[in-house]
């Protein structure tokens, strides 16, 4: 029993100041990363890139903001895909396109679906320089152009990976889904001051049609649904060194929804882990791996120990070690949030990060286990 007391006891230890100094290491680099709000630059070529399916609730906001840019319309162009949606959204789209110059749009072919093709075919018939894609049911302010041209010229970067926040949160679910969410772009923003490239979002993401044609798009990455955004970053980061970088400019945000039930939460964390865990690069590896290691340690491991070592000496000892462990967790995932939360202005829904925090773990450790499993629905549409 004393064996297993020590056994239980190191690999808290381990796990815990891993996590510890990785976590702190994120809160140094988003505390001391430069913020930018030039957006004075005006002569970039860009190509605007949305797919879209069954968003005839949301297309119309996302391009009204498009069009809104304080962005010369000469310089820029907005192209829409439609990946075979059922509902009006087509017909949006067409009735856009008649009145502003600016919007083209397509149609994937019978035999072709799925955003990576649709941001192939895209980039097939821009001219721009840079591409810069977001998502139908997303908004943006009226600078989110002229500022993401102007970091570009400055920093000459192939890929940008820009900030995108939840907007219009109404239930706790949904205010708890956005403290996750900030903490998930904090993470990736600090990893790349680091030159290290762990996450984005397609939501808001730009990078160079060279760049992209250069590690030749999404090939040997098309059979998988998600990916658009990660799997292409990878390939970016490793021809160059260097050139990803992240963007933090409040101007620069991309607003979207959170989802407004458990059931479209899960459907979504399931397309987002459908990529798989060989798919990602050893840096994502290494991170994913030591955080669900140490959530499904502090859920687990107490649950053991209740069993195992109840009737010994050293279970008041353990459990008081495990939940020393959750403090660490807590007070430095709460420093990371609190950091987040300031640069997005949502300080106020920290107020929820205690049942958040609790939550988070338990979602975690089991969605770690069994979240890739079987298949997932996502507009409409059931994938594999």
């Amino acid at each position: 029993m004393q064996n297993l007391f020590w056994v239980f006891i190191s690999i808290g230890l381990i796990l815990g100041s891993s996590y510890f100094l990785l976590i702190a290491s994120y809160c140094y680099a988003w505390t001391i990363m430069k913020t930018s709000s030039d957006r004075d630059e005006q002569s970039v070529l860009i190509s605007v890139v949305l797919v879209t399916r069954n968003e005839e609730k949301n297309i119309s906001i996302c391009l009204d903001a498009l069009l809104a840019q304080y962005y010369p319309s000469d310089k820029f162009e907005i192209i829409v895909v439609d990946d075979h949606s059922t509902d009006s959204t087509l017909k949006i789209i067409r009735e856009y396109s008649e009145k502003n110059a600016q919007i083209k749009y397509f149609e994937l072919s019978e035999n072709t679906e799925g955003k990576k093709q649709g941001i192939t075919k895209a980039i097939e018939f821009s001219s721009a320089e840079l591409i810069v894609t977001t998502d139908a049911d997303c908004k943006m302010g009226i600078h989110w152009l002229s500022s993401i041209a102007t970091f570009y010229k400055k920093t000459d970067a192939k890929m940008i990976v820009a900030p995108v926040s939840f907007y219009d949160e109404k239930t706790v679910f949904e205010k708890m889904q956005s403290l996750e969410f900030m903490a998930l772009i904090a993470c990736g923003g600090a990893s790349l001051f680091y030159k290290k490239a762990i996450m984005c979002n397609g939501a808001n993401l730009a990078y160079t049609k060279n760049a992209f044609l250069e590690v030749n798009g999404f090939d040997e990455n098309e059979s998988k649904a998600s990916g658009d955004d990660v799997l292409l970053m990878y390939k970016i980061n490793k021809l160059f060194p260097g050139k990803v970088v992240f963007f933090k400019n409040k101007e620069a945000i991309v607003y979207t929804k959170p989802m407004n039930s458990i059931k479209k939460f899960v459907q979504q964390r399931k397309r987002w882990a459908s990529k798989g865990f060989f798919a990602l690069n050893t840096e994502s590896k290494r991170v994913s791996l030591l955080v669900y290691l140490f959530n499904a340690y502090l859920v687990f491991i107490p649950l053991i120990g209740a069993v195992c070592l109840s009737n010994g000496p050293f279970y008041p000892l353990f459990m008081g070690i495990c939940l020393i462990l959750i403090g660490i967790k807590y007070i430095i995932d709460f420093l990371l949030l609190f950091l987040a939360a300031s640069f997005f202005g949502k300080k106020e829904f920290l107020i929820f990060f205690i049942p958040e925090q609790i939550i988070y773990m338990i979602y975690v450790a089991f969605f770690g286990l069994f979240g890739s499993l079987g298949k997932y629905e996502w507009k409409g549409r059931i994938t594999n």
